[in-house]
């Protein structure tokens, strides 16, 4: 369906293109429709062949000339003395192409007419020629109309995507350098403790630079591969807080390949982690678990929070890893997404849930 799309969005934007087969069809359907009521097909092609030169000229004339560039800009003088002796001067060269050319190929022998006896007969030339040259200006202008809304309704389109995706882009611009302050952070800890956990957790961090640098970049990523960024983040947190941390983690991913857009799941890790460590001597309880069957993904994500992280959360302080993420669940999965949040007084519950069928880029 896409490619059939993509293809019918060329055609309409090459000019060429919609114009030859606007003429086309309005020849054929021109001359299929006076072959109903008088002659054969054959002489009526030849009739609207010869008469399709005059029929451009009036059209081409009308729309780009007197109501683009006289109309539209309100030059009413010109466009009002420019109607008649123009649509006048096409009807004497419709029946002088008729007489002398499409005649002639046909085989009519119809009544000799000069140039003159042509000209004088103003009556019979709108009679009998102002329909047949004009009626194809007319269709052209409703052709025209429908495209020029077709193309601002794909201006409007892109201008919508190229806005999407840089929010999308600031946001991850914003949520890369948070993620990796919070990491680095815990390393400090380690190095600082002199920690034999340390070199492990550098090439952790060497493996989630790798990852939110490199492969980021791209609209979506395989599930699995988020859910090893959690995984990895969890062992440098339990390395830093093992002491006061307890964490159970769970996945069952039906199939590991299933695209979602990077780094929505490991803000909602951060702030779990962030809330549960300021519980001081207190243990705190961190429990994340993802499950993605038929493409619909359920991530809940569960913690321990103290009275005091309680008092700290005031919609000013929110962090912006779980405003970001907001942010983008809005932009890329619009009415295939829930986020729901249960606060208590010692816990703190996200459940999110996306229908991950494919992100909508706008």
């Amino acid at each position: 369906m896409s490619k059939r799309l993509n293809v019918l969005d060329r055609f309409y934007q090459s000019r060429i293109a919609t114009h030859a087969a606007f003429w086309i069809l309005t020849l054929l359907l021109l001359t299929y429709s006076t072959s109903l009521f008088s002659g054969s097909f054959t002489d009526n092609l030849i009739y609207m062949s010869v008469l399709l030169p005059i029929q451009m000229t009036a059209t081409y004339l009308m729309i780009y000339l007197q109501m683009q560039q006289w109309l539209y800009k309100r030059h009413w003088f010109l466009f009002f003395i420019s109607v008649v002796p123009i649509v006048y001067f096409l009807a004497v060269l419709a029946r002088l192409a008729n007489i002398y050319i499409a005649e002639p190929l046909t085989g009519y022998e119809g009544i000799d007419e000069s140039v003159w006896e042509v000209v004088s007969d103003p009556a019979y030339l709108m009679q009998a020629y102002i329909l047949p040259v004009y009626i194809p200006a007319f269709l052209f202008l409703i052709f025209k109309m429908i495209k020029d809304r077709f193309q601002q309704e794909n201006r409007l389109n892109e201008l919508e995507k190229e806005k999407s995706n840089a929010e999308l882009n600031f946001l991850k611009a914003q949520m890369n350098p948070h993620f990796l302050f919070n990491t680095l952070n815990n390393i400090y800890a380690l190095a600082k403790n002199q920690s034999p956990e340390t070199p492990e957790m550098i090439l952790k961090l060497s493996d989630l630079l790798d990852y939110t640098i490199y492969e980021c970049n791209e609209p979506t990523v395989p599930i699995i591969k988020e859910w090893q960024l959690i995984e990895n983040y969890v062992d440098l947190q339990a390395v830093r807080n093992s002491n006061q941390l307890m964490i159970a983690i769970h996945q069952n991913i039906e199939e590991e390949q299933t695209p979602i857009a990077p780094l929505i799941l490991i803000s909602i890790v951060e702030n779990a982690f962030k809330h549960s460590t300021q519980r001081g001597q207190q243990l705190a309880n961190i429990k994340i678990s993802l499950e993605v069957i038929n493409k619909n993904l359920t991530f809940k994500v569960v913690n321990t929070r103290s009275a005091a992280a309680t008092q700290q959360d005031t919609p000013k302080k929110k962090g912006i890893g779980v405003r970001n993420v907001k942010k983008q669940l809005t932009l890329l999965y619009p009415n295939k997404h829930t986020y729901q949040v249960e606060e208590l007084e010692e816990s703190y519950t996200v459940i999110l849930k996306i229908e991950l069928g494919g992100i909508e880029n706008k």
